[in-house]
């Protein structure tokens, strides 16, 4: 499976543990909560969708590495106590409370959330010594003596030890106590939560024509070259700084982050050459509808790489207009909720508040040209597309991304898009008809 859709399956597991019976206790007991364990390659992104899960559901989350824990350090230390038996004291060891469970007492203190999920990354390197305790605390929920509190679900995680020197393979009476799940990298699954969260285009643009480039571990003799999602992701933040300041964006920086020689070497050309096209294109004719149709026929001669780059570079300019809309109407509307609180308050209205008051009134004018301006744009690039390349694969990556993105979603849900929705309704049938011929052609 890839990455969204364990995503999917761990939020299903948390849930279902969290149900409660009418006199509150969980419907499945401890001893049943198998622990999720998620196995996969580094870098696909498996710590960064606990935090997406637990903000999601409302969870609280403790996160830990079992690399360097001892058993000492994630069971406590022994101390000697007195007890009493039959009369007469003996001297016994317990334990001190572990330091991860305690860290789960002290989330529950400082967030004030009762459950919560405690997340175990590199299960799979504990040492010897930790491993028949691990046992216990999988199937038990107890380290040392101490349960982990009620209402936290155990999810854990590792690499496969091809990719991990400290890793082994899980014996059968672990994997017997857990959940497992075995993710593999999926450029789909990574493009979609890309888009959610502002990846720079030029990358999304370059994988949709290269793929293949977007996750690779591969051994060298000098070494491992790796590329991965969070490399992809923390090179397009690196970007955003480096043009925000004006700093050229260099092969000496992108092979920092894509540490596979021919992949740094063609995203860095690539790069340059998608600056090359957002200059010739002059995108912002196309998405004024200022075409004729010399561009037409230039965008139809264009080759595939290209074709899918000038996709991105109107996807660029137009959900960042988007973006603009939306936080306009957002600043505006926690303006006007302050005024009217205000005037409740005060029962009045003075000079500064009416001026305040005419200030929003005139801003929200200009937002609604903004608005009907970002409207028509849309409607120009999907019309653009279709002159150009018909209902083929650049109009379905416009509308697909449209879909998926966080920015385009809230300014369509906010305002509306006829022209979207239009080409989005006949995707879907177009879509339909598609996955009806191939089960046709199957049965047949």
């Amino acid at each position: 499976m890839n990455i969204a859709t364990a995503k999917e399956q761990i939020k299903n597991a948390v849930r279902i543990y969290l149900q409660k019976n009418d006199d509150g206790t969980y419907r499945i007991p401890v001893v049943h909560q198998r622990p999720v364990f998620v196995m996969g390659p580094p870098g696909l992104g498996k710590t960064a969708i606990m935090q997406q899960i637990a903000d999601e559901m409302g969870l609280g989350l403790v996160s830990y590495s079992m690399t360097h824990h001892t058993r000492q350090s994630a069971l406590g230390l022994p101390v000697i106590v007195t007890r009493e038996y039959e009369g007469r004291e003996y001297q016994v060891s317990e334990y001190t409370m572990s330091e991860i469970l305690a860290s789960v007492y002290d989330c529950m203190r400082t967030e004030g959330k009762k459950e919560g999920i405690l997340f175990l990354d590199e299960i799979n390197c504990v040492s010897e010594t930790l491993s028949p305790a691990m046992l216990l605390f999988l199937q038990y929920k107890v380290f040392g003596g101490h349960q982990v509190p009620p209402g936290w679900v155990i999810v854990t995680a590792g690499n496969p030890p091809r990719y991990n020197k400290s890793a082994h393979e899980l014996d059968a009476a672990t994997r017997d106590r857990l959940k497992v799940m075995n993710i593999e990298p999926d450029y789909r699954a990574f493009k979609e939560y890309a888009i959610q969260n502002n990846v720079e285009r030029c990358i999304i643009s370059y994988l949709d024509i290269r793929p293949t480039d977007f996750y690779k571990v591969t051994t060298q003799v000098n070494g491992m070259n790796v590329v991965t999602p969070r490399a992809w992701e923390d090179l397009s933040e690196m970007i955003s700084f480096h043009e925000e300041l004006a700093i050229p964006v260099t092969d000496a920086l992108v092979t920092q982050y894509l540490q596979d020689p021919d992949t740094a070497r063609d995203f860095a050309l690539y790069y340059q050459l998608y600056q090359k096209y957002k200059k010739a294109w002059k995108t912002e004719n196309i998405l004024q509808g200022l075409v004729d149709e010399s561009v037409i026929e230039e965008a139809k001669s264009a080759k595939t790489d290209e074709r899918i780059t000038l996709v991105g570079l109107l996807l660029e300019q137009v959900t960042g207009d988007m973006d603009a809309c939306v936080k306009k109407h957002d600043d505006l509307a926690a303006r006007v909720a302050k005024l009217k609180a205000e005037k409740a308050e005060t029962g009045r209205e003075t000079v500064e508040w009416t001026q305040r008051r005419d200030a929003v009134r005139s801003e929200t004018a200009m937002l609604q040209s903004e608005v009907a301006h970002t409207q028509q744009e849309i409607g120009n690039m999907l019309n653009f597309l279709k002159e150009a390349y018909g209902k083929g694969i650049e109009l379905s990556i416009a509308v697909n991304d449209l879909s998926v993105s966080r920015r385009a979603t809230a300014f369509i849900g906010q305002f509306l898009s006829m022209d979207y929705f239009e080409e989005s309704k006949a995707l879907l049938l177009h879509s339909r008809e598609e996955d009806l011929l191939r089960e046709i052609r199957i049965e047949l």
